[in-house]
């Protein structure tokens, strides 16, 4: 039923030469699909279009390739290139684990080696992708025909107890760090934790501060509400939700409320529609491309274009009916064409507003 394309043969001559106008409604919605993926791939040709949260590098810790055509992948440089997709800012997840010092040592570790594993990846690819550390870079990558890719690192459990890692991943071209992941670590609560330290705790301050001073985006998806109050507070420099959608449209903690938007707005940060079926609708196998439709422009409305973006959560559970991989992204433009916004809203919602925050916190 989201198929973007839709093959059809017959004559409407036939029928308008005895004045038979039944297949003309037909006619007209062909025409304007196909008015709408020209006026996308428009827009694509001449905008950044940046995906802020995939999670690849689990798949290329199983032995597979970014240059390839691959059928396990949501994300690779096929799909990009279908999907006329400029940059993907891939993490190095970390699931939450102990927090003895062996556990911890050996989460610095897993970091370490999915940071490498993606600049592996991205370096097998002949020169048709890169690796990017800012945004002028993602600019220069696209005006030569070639994919970008950002590293970041979801899960503040890879730094240990040690905040100079953070000046270490920093120099190795992580652009964000998500502070936790489902579980309380050392630095602030979850939105699925046990409330350890009433929000952000006083190692969570300093590691916040750090960020803001190498230069490191703080992203609150994952976290607490009140982890979320706390970083708005104490960051010098505005924050981001790389992958969280709208709590009023599905009432689920991992999403932000009107409240939460308001605030980030305010401050100047973004939030990144997730696509992931879970946080679009309550019931996850009924959500299709037209709740995030419906998430964007909630989350419009209630932040401003200036506020949103996307963050599709690919190959980390993100993907779902009409949005199903990277090639699709192509058709979301059309689709939110249809809704109304125009090519300079589109352009700030897929990739301007991002940058923006990005070079707040490089001080560029």
């Amino acid at each position: 039923a989201f198929r973007p394309i839709l093959g059809v043969q017959w004559h409407p001559e036939c029928f308008l030469l005895e004045n038979d106008r039944t297949m003309m409604p037909i006619f007209s919605w062909l025409i304007e699909q196909a008015e709408l993926y020209r006026r996308a791939k428009e827009l694509h040709s001449k905008t950044i279009i940046l995906d802020s949260h995939c999670d690849s590098p689990m798949l290329f810790d199983e032995g597979t390739h970014f240059f390839e055509k691959n059928p396990k992948m949501l994300v690779d440089l096929h799909k990009m290139n279908l999907g006329r997709q400029d940059a993907s800012f891939m993490v190095a997840y970390l699931k939450q684990e102990g927090r003895d010092e062996a556990s911890l040592k050996a989460a610095v570790s897993k970091a370490d080696r999915l940071l490498d594993l993606i600049e592996q990846r991205i370096g097998e690819c002949n020169g048709k992708a890169a690796l990017a550390t800012t945004p002028e870079e993602l600019w220069q990558n696209k005006f030569k025909g070639v994919k970008s890719v950002v590293r970041g690192i979801e899960n503040g459990y890879a730094i240990g107890l040690d905040i100079d890692n953070l000046d270490r991943f920093r120099s190795r071209g992580v652009a964000y760090m998500t502070l936790c992941h489902n579980g309380d670590n050392d630095i602030c609560d979850s939105h699925k934790g046990n409330h350890e330290h009433n929000g952000l705790s006083e190692f969570g301050k300093r590691v916040v501060e750090r960020m803001n001073r190498v230069g490191m985006m703080v992203d609150m998806s994952h976290a607490s509400e009140k982890s979320f109050w706390d970083a708005l507070e104490c960051s010098s420099k505005p924050i981001i939700c790389s992958h969280s959608s709208s709590r009023a449209l599905c009432d689920h903690t991992r999403n932000l409320t009107d409240e939460q938007m308001r605030a980030l707005a305010e401050s100047g940060g973004v939030a990144q529609v997730c696509m992931y079926g879970g946080f679009l609708k309550k019931r996850e196998e009924d959500a299709t491309v037209n709740d995030a439709v419906r998430h964007i422009i909630h989350m419009i409305d209630v932040m401003g274009v200036d506020h949103v973006g996307i963050g599709s959560d690919f190959d980390g559970g993100g993907g779902i009916p009409g949005l199903e991989d990277a090639s699709w992204f192509v058709s979301l433009t059309g689709r939110l064409m249809a809704q109304g916004l125009t090519d300079e809203q589109l352009s700030l919602l897929w990739g301007g507003n991002f940058l923006r925050v990005w070079r707040d916190n490089i001080g560029l």
